[in-house]
């Protein structure tokens, strides 16, 4: 065979071979993942972050995220397979898991109580809330264990000392504070910035609350997902923890995010939210038992008393990418 016969042979196997090995590698191609967050709070930020920082795409992952007002609503859809994911708070999901459901807590943002209890000016003790009336978000949920819990630590008997309005989220309590209709309620930011300026009384850091533990913003799955898609489970965590980490690092970047879903103007509110939460958010968000033993423990239903905290929670995949070093990696950075 001639020179220019070789080369021209050895071309074609060159690119046969190519087209072979491009053939056998597959399309990138992102999964669909529907996740609800069921209140506009910046304890949900890691997953407004994660889709607007591109950490769900990066990671294959073709995030749609759909608002459902509370967390009865956005359990009962991953329940019925609505929605592949549910970002919301775990006293739900312990009852419906109680229920039969098969749905568990595959990560946990923050494990602390973010209310803040706030009441009228001429209120200085919380002993004073004893006969008065208190705004809520709804008669059940966790906005009110939260609170039955705040009170409990103070010495208050939430279910017989005080009585409750449900008046709905942080914004509809304050305006029921400031209207006179209620002597207390519980507020997060930004709404603490402004009841600060108006001089209402504030009871942070209550030593009966500063150990206890509950399951805030909590990441949901069901089993029928893990089991079908546990790549595209796993990716989805991953990307919530970059959000974590996103949340913590970038001082500037994150309160234009939140401002973008919680439609909040004033800078000075903006970033009395971001540090409040920025010390709250866990690097290492695993589920945690003890906060699902505080559900157990104030559930009124028979079956929580014998429940275990572990049916409730998987570690699997939070653990896999720690022991990987993941998450210690995108701070050592």
């Amino acid at each position: 065979m001639s020179g220019n016969g070789c080369c021209i042979g050895l071309l074609l196997v060159s690119l046969l071979s190519a087209c072979i090995v491009f053939a056998g590698q597959p399309q990138t191609q992102l999964s669909n993942v529907t996740i609800a967050y069921t209140s506009i709070s910046p304890q949900y930020a890691p997953v407004w972050i994660a889709r607007e920082a591109g950490f769900f795409k990066k990671n294959g992952i073709n995030a749609h995220l759909v608002y459902m007002r509370g967390g009865i609503l956005a359990t009962q859809a991953l329940v019925s397979n609505d929605v592949n994911f549910i970002n919301a708070a775990g006293g739900g999901v312990v009852d419906v898991v109680l229920g039969g459901a098969e749905i568990f807590i595959v990560a946990s943002p923050i494990n602390q109580e973010p209310q803040v209890l706030v009441a009228k000016k001429e209120i200085r003790e919380v002993a004073q809330l004893k006969g008065k009336k208190l705004a809520v978000n709804s008669l059940a949920g966790p906005s009110l264990l939260s609170l039955k819990m705040i009170l409990a630590a103070s010495g208050l008997d939430p279910d017989r000392d005080v009585s409750y309005l449900a008046t709905g989220p942080s914004g509809s309590r304050f305006a029921a504070l400031q209207a006179g209709q209620v002597d207390a309620t519980t507020l997060t930011p930004p709404f603490t910035s402004a009841a600060r300026k108006a001089g209402y009384t504030f009871f942070e850091n209550l030593s009966g609350m500063k150990e206890a533990e509950l399951p805030n913003a909590a990441l949901v799955t069901s089993r029928k997902f893990l089991d079908a898609e546990p790549l595209a489970a796993e990716m989805v965590i991953k990307s919530v923890i970059e959000g974590i980490h996103f949340y913590k690092t970038e001082q500037t970047k994150t309160p234009a995010i939140l401002k973008k879903y919680m439609k909040v103007e004033n800078a000075e509110e903006l970033q009395e939210t971001y540090e409040f939460y920025v010390k709250m958010l866990a690097e290492k968000p695993y589920p945690s038992a003890r906060g699902i033993q505080t559900i157990l423990d104030w559930s009124k239903r028979a079956d929580a008393r014998k429940a275990n905290p572990a049916q409730f929670i998987n570690t699997r995949i939070v653990e896999k990418l720690d022991r990987q070093g993941f998450i210690d990696g995108l701070y050592w950075k």
